[in-house]
């Protein structure tokens, strides 16, 4: 289910290089200047941060009210089972005030800009952290869809545990101004709420943090010199001339460790799954022979499995939210132990558009849809704690079809449409 879809939205910025404009796509982390060729990498400290430009000339001075964009996979744990569905939407980053609580689909028609501390006007600090907002993610998003659409959803059961998955959270100003105490739209020069000049200027924030800075990162091998490759919107760059992978953390590229599993056969197409070794307090999960107990799965426990380490599977990439749950329940369940290698192939390798930090959270659905009692189990789920012991990065090998990828080795397959899909989240 989408929730207040939004589409891609776009950004137009200038190129670093020669000035020329480039417009971007939401989840692009590659900007490609079609004039002098420049191919840089965006990074910025904590989320990125776009204004909606107002009118020029501005009827008076600008006042941006900060909203919370959120788009991802949402997993609830209830009474009566395990919910899911794509959010895609945004939510007003203050208590109150009686402005309006979302910025429907405007910034789906009108192209954003990057907030940098030249823009003229004031800012009104978030009052909302987004890890809340995150966190209620299953109860304000209806509370937004009935407030504003009049959709009344049916009455939901209690939920024990709500998560996340690969969350693209990030900070939109919408124009306004005060006039005769009253704060108006910028762009429909009308106003939206009645409040007192005295006690806006309180909100204000003083100043634009240096954070505001968007950083651009030359696509040179930092081991080699190579030019780095990769997808518009891909997180990981890769160098096939030394065979190796990279991440940008902060200002820098850090290299990523990855592994490359084998198949039969003529392999024409890798897609990466990120595995992960955790320390769990407050269920056991250590071995194999734990996860067959409390998944009541049909393989008797040996010896052997209560020596074998139990490693959480996750697809590194965004499809929709019941072929994410299904893919890191099968290789989860599955643990698939073929011999690996650390070269690049030749073959297709499917973009990195999910961070490890963005999946993290995809353990406890993995838990969640695993375990057999989840009447006992589901009012633990918040209390459980996980930390990362171990993290890999793992090109699976597929073979092509008419309409799916099968895995090479599993005999899984996907469907070619979940994947172009998956793009467009």
């Amino acid at each position: 289910m989408t929730m207040i879809s939004t589409g891609n939205w776009q950004i137009e910025h200038n190129c670093p290089q020669c000035g020329a404009p480039v417009t971007l796509d939401e989840a692009d982390r590659l900007l490609l200047c079609t004039f002098c060729r420049t191919k840089l990498y965006l990074s910025t400290e904590g989320h990125f941060t776009y204004f909606i430009p107002p009118p020029n000339p501005a009827p008076r001075e600008t006042i941006y009210v900060p909203y919370w964009r959120m788009k991802g996979l949402s997993y609830a744990m209830q009474e009566s089972g395990l919910s899911q569905r794509f959010v895609d939407t945004n939510i007003l980053a203050l208590k109150s005030w009686g402005i309006p609580p979302s910025l429907g689909l405007r910034p789906q028609v009108l192209k954003l800009k990057f907030v940098s501390p030249e823009i003229e006007g004031r800012f009104i600090d978030p009052e909302l952290p987004v890890q809340d907002v995150l966190k209620n993610a299953a109860v304000c998003i209806p509370q937004v869809l009935e407030k504003q659409f009049g959709i009344a959803g049916p009455p939901a059961s209690p939920i024990f545990h709500n998560v996340f998955v690969g969350e693209t959270t990030s900070l939109i100003y919408s124009p306004m101004y005060l006039e005769n105490n009253n704060l108006c739209d910028a762009l429909l020069k009308r106003p939206v709420c009645t409040i007192k000049t005295e006690a806006m200027e309180g909100m204000l924030a003083s100043s634009k943090p240096q954070s505001w800075h968007i950083a651009f990162i030359s696509t040179l091998c930092p081991q080699c010199g190579w030019d780095l490759q990769g997808e518009k919107e891909a997180l990981i760059l890769i160098c096939k001339n030394c065979s190796t992978a990279w991440g940008c953390a902060g200002k820098e590229f850090r290299k990523v460790d990855f592994a490359v599993m084998e198949g039969p056969g003529e392999i024409s197409h890798y897609l990466p799954f990120w595995r992960i070794k955790a320390r769990i307090e407050g269920i056991k999960l250590d071995t194999y022979a734990d996860l067959i107990h409390i998944g009541n799965l049909p393989k008797a426990i040996t010896p052997a499995f209560e020596e074998t380490p139990l490693y959480f599977w996750s697809p590194a990439f965004k499809i929709n939210p019941a072929l994410f749950l299904r893919w890191a329940r099968q290789m989860t369940i599955s643990q698939p132990g073929e011999k690996t290698g650390d070269s690049l192939p030749n073959a297709s390798l499917y973009p990195v558009t999910l961070q490890l930090s963005e999946v993290a959270g995809s353990i406890t659905i993995t838990i969640a849809d695993i375990v057999t009692d989840k009447r006992k189990v589901f009012p633990l789920l918040p209390q459980i704690r996980i930390s990362l012991d171990e993290c890999l990065l793992v090109y699976h090998p597929f073979i092509e079809s008419h309409n799916e990828l099968i895995h090479a080795n599993m005999r899984f397959s996907f469907d070619k449409q979940s994947l172009a899909f998956g793009t467009s989240l």
